[in-house]
């Protein structure tokens, strides 16, 4: 062990928390959690610890540590999950896509709650029902159960009924509080069915719906009896395949290579109502039991619908605080219908799997071909390993927002996306800030870093990076600027003879009403006739697909830019209204559009009657 890792391990506390170990070039290679995070991080450098190849591999990287108190062990186990999910470190078992799933929320805290998909978790009184790892069987269940129970998924305030209120498809709407009464059933319905529990709102509505004939509201009768046949032809879809009222989660997987499928069935009420399958990268050498534990703290650790037993193809060996937050009984069946069902579940994964490895090997080679074009065609020694490519947007001048994007072997990686606030140009002029966010970029090689492996296409280099937060990015292969010659010519004259770095800038196509060959992409190059890549060919395919993530990037910066300053203006305009209640409002509400959307009744609860009447005065 190096001086400076020792050093470093000395003055770890022995505390729960979380610990991150970087490379020389700064990358995370991994995060880990622990009880006590001095003796953790220590059992990785001595000698007598048993680690795997890869582990060993990743000991030998290890250049700075950096570690995270937390207040208890749960919490380290949730902040572990989180940094996984936001960094994918190399030596961490890493969901794949797990940024798709998705909850369906409640907004309980709303006088007439609202119904969404949403991508994360909040701290804000709503249920949550999830995760979902497909997205479109979210939206679909959602379109179904809309038509049994009429839930508002709108921003219109009470008092201002939507389009689908006046097609009995959002009731939602009303000040009096018999409507608000009736909502709260449909609500109430609408959550224990999410929760598993239709026989109960199958018998509820059979009660209502008698109630309703006898005192002869037959308008209400027929309502009701629609709702409950709709809920009957939908629990017809959900195949009964346990005789008992069972809810459990059973877990298969399938393993190859560096790659694992884990599959999810998940039953309620002895149902089959989910099939979920999601992919799990960088678990070479791994054994089964760290996979499963991987997946089980990733997934469920925000989950909100939890099983009662989760069953497993073999025993875990799980920590005290991941069977606090499970609270499930995991079983390993040896015989019956349980056991049939797990081997159903392996089959799945086994299959997935397979398929994915098919789509990544077909991806693989067309990205491979690719590369190779783009590097025939720009006369690169190498075909390029990394690309970055640099976009801006602004609206005359204002809310400028720089993007940088990375693909490495054709693929994005996200972890080294960065934005820039454009700091010296406050006119609209492009070429200008493609040129101080290059500059910003790189800088003048230090003489310590100029080796061949800063070498970008195989050649020397005599730019690095400066900036803090790139400071250890290595260099790219290739630079593409989206735009023309004129961008070009003027970045290359801001940059100096000197740069030696590949760039090139990439200038949309004519017309879409002109034909094929004549409306492809024109690749500018420095003192050369610009090219033309076959249409369709892989290479156009790639580099289109970089320029247009890099131009996707850029535009939500600077919408985000755009939205902030709109929000900050329309507020700094009323008087009276302090900072306090700013922060106030936006944390209430999220933005103007849904301030002006408020009902009074909700602004008086958030600020009062007085600062309420200049807000609707002012918005």
């Amino acid at each position: 062990m190096n001086p400076s890792l020792k050093n470093q391990i000395s003055v770890l506390p022995k505390k729960p928390g979380v610990y991150q170990f970087f490379s020389q070039t700064g990358e995370i290679l991994y995060v880990g959690k622990a009880i006590k995070l001095k003796s953790r991080v220590s059992s990785y450098f001595n000698k007598n610890t048993q680690l795997s190849a890869a582990k060993k591999n990743m000991v030998a990287k290890i250049a700075k540590i950096e570690t995270i108190v937390t207040a208890s062990e749960l919490e380290a186990l949730l902040l572990e999950t989180t940094l996984i999910k936001k960094f994918h470190p190399p030596y961490n078992i890493v969901m794949r896509d797990d940024k798709n799933f998705l909850y369906i929320k409640i907004a309980l805290a709303e006088t007439y709650p609202s119904v969404s998909a949403v991508r994360r978790l909040a701290k804000d009184g709503s249920r949550y029902f999830g995760p979902f790892v497909s997205s479109a069987a979210v939206y679909e269940t959602l379109r179904l159960l809309k038509k049994i129970f009429p839930y508002k998924n709108c921003a219109n305030p009470p008092e201002k009924p939507c389009f689908e209120f006046h097609l009995n498809r959002c009731l939602g709407h009303g000040v009096d509080e018999q409507s608000q009464k009736n909502y709260r059933e449909i609500i109430n319905g609408l959550t224990k069915f999410l929760s598993g529990d239709s026989r109960v709102i199958e018998k509820d509505l059979t009660e209502k719906m008698r109630k309703a004939s006898e005192q002869k509201q037959f308008e209400r009768a027929a309502l009701l009896r629609d709702r409950l046949h709709a809920i009957s032809r939908l629990m017809q879809r959900q195949n009964v395949i346990l005789g008992q009222e069972q809810n459990l989660d059973i877990i298969g997987y399938a393993v190859s290579g560096s790659l694992a499928a884990v599959n999810r069935l998940v039953i309620r009420a002895g149902k089959l109502l989910d099939k979920q399958t999601v992919l799990l990268q960088h678990i070479k050498n791994e054994n089964p039991n760290g996979i499963l534990i991987s997946f089980i703290e990733q997934f469920y650790a925000q989950a909100t619908d939890l099983p009662k037993k989760l069953i497993l193809p073999f025993m875990l060996k799980v920590s005290k605080v991941l069977k606090s937050i499970l609270n499930a009984k995991i079983l390993v069946p040896q015989r019956g219908r349980l056991k049939k069902l797990l081997a159903v579940s392996n089959l799945n994964a086994a299959e997935f799997l397979r398929q994915q490895k098919a789509s990544f090997e077909k991806d693989d080679l067309r990205l491979r071909k690719g590369l190779k074009e783009l590097s025939d065609a720009l006369r690169l020694p190498n075909p390029p390993k990394r690309i970055e490519a640099f976009d801006v947007a602004n609206l005359m001048g204002q809310h400028s927002s720089g993007s940088m994007v990375v693909f490495v072997n054709g693929r994005p990686e996200k972890k080294f996306y960065r934005r820039f606030n454009i700091k010296t140009v406050t006119v609209a002029n492009d070429p200008a800030m493609l040129a101080e966010m290059l500059a910003r970029r790189f800088t003048h090689a230090n003489q310590e870093r100029g080796t061949a492996d800063n070498k970008p296409g195989g050649r020397g280099s005599k730019f690095l990076v400066p900036n803090p937060k790139s400071s250890h990015l290595p260099l790219p292969d290739l630079i593409i600027l989206d735009g023309g010659l004129g961008q070009l010519n003027i970045v290359k004259q801001k940059l100096g003879n000197k740069f030696s770095v590949p760039i090139v800038a990439i200038a949309k196509g004519g017309h879409q009403n002109l034909p094929q060959q004549a409306d492809r992409e024109k690749i500018f190059l420095p003192g050369r006739p610009p090219v033309k890549l076959p249409n369709p060919s892989d290479g156009l395919f790639l580099i289109e697909r970089i320029r247009d993530e890099a131009h996707r990037f850029s535009i939500a910066g600077f919408r985000r830019k755009h939205q902030k300053a709109a929000v900050e203006s329309a507020l700094d305009e009323i008087h009276g209204l302090g900072p306090k209640h700013k922060k106030l409002l936006l944390s209430r509400f999220g933005s103007v559009k849904k301030i002006r959307q408020a009902s009074e009744k909700e602004l008086t609860n958030a600020v009062g009657p007085k600062l309420t009447e200049k807000l609707l005065e002012n918005l």
